[in-house]
């Protein structure tokens, strides 16, 4: 939402637009060493080992294989009934250390206020 939009009474003025503090969320499962906007949190989908990017100078969309060694490891969900785990971190890209990263193996979380 934006923070003002045209005033009804004259097409020439901005005005402030209300906010409700109401919350939604997106989510998102972005390709594996690429740079997303920063998550809110993030759930992890399936079993592995999981390495976290928190700090790059690349742009969104930006490869960061380059930067392996920022990565932060530890990660690691071994029940195969546990997918959906949810980890209270805000990293901008992810990889999978144990085997072939996939697309839908992390989802970012965004959570958003309008």
């Amino acid at each position: 939402m934006p923070l003002y939009s045209i005033d009804p009474d004259d097409s020439s003025k901005l005005v402030p637009t209300a906010r409700d503090g109401s919350k939604y969320s997106t989510a998102d499962c972005p390709t594996n060493e690429i740079v997303a906007k920063r998550a809110g949190y993030v759930n992890i989908n399936k079993v592995g080992t999981y390495a976290f990017l928190y700090e790059t100078t690349a742009s969104i969309g930006g490869t960061t294989t380059q930067q392996l060694h920022n990565y932060v490891t530890g990660s690691v969900v071994q029940n195969a009934a546990a997918g959906g785990i949810k980890l209270d971190i805000n990293p901008v890209a992810w990889r999978r250390c144990d085997a072939a990263d996939v697309i839908g193996d992390i989802t970012f979380v965004y959570v958003r206020v309008r």
